[in-house]
């Protein structure tokens, strides 16, 4: 009897393991996105969350397209020195954050 609880035990383990494994990322909102890239960002360069956020007022038929408005803004805001080089790793975590969210949303 005790090796049947414990066999039966094991087999609802590895059931829920397969279960949550199976579960897809839940998408990403622009208040997700808003606030993972503030949270990371120093005070002087939380703008840049805000350029990156206008990515999401468009909508894209595909991800790579989605992806490549990040990009766009990336490589602005890293042109304009917004901040100077003290936000390039602000910079950086947004345009990962927003090629997340196109992922994630697509």
């Amino acid at each position: 009897m005790r090796k049947t609880i414990t066999s039966g035990a094991v087999a609802i383990l590895a059931l829920l393991a397969v279960v949550s494994c199976a579960k897809t990322d839940a998408r990403m909102t622009l208040g997700d996105f808003m606030s993972f890239c503030v949270s990371d960002a120093s005070d002087d360069c939380r703008d840049v969350c805000d350029e990156f956020a206008g990515v999401f007022v468009v909508t894209y038929p595909t991800s790579a397209e989605c992806r490549l408005a990040c990009d766009k803004v990336e490589r602005n805001l890293t042109a304009a020195s917004l901040g100077g080089d003290t936000c390039a790793s602000s910079i950086g975590r947004a345009a990962d954050l927003c090629a997340q969210y196109c992922d994630k949303n697509k």
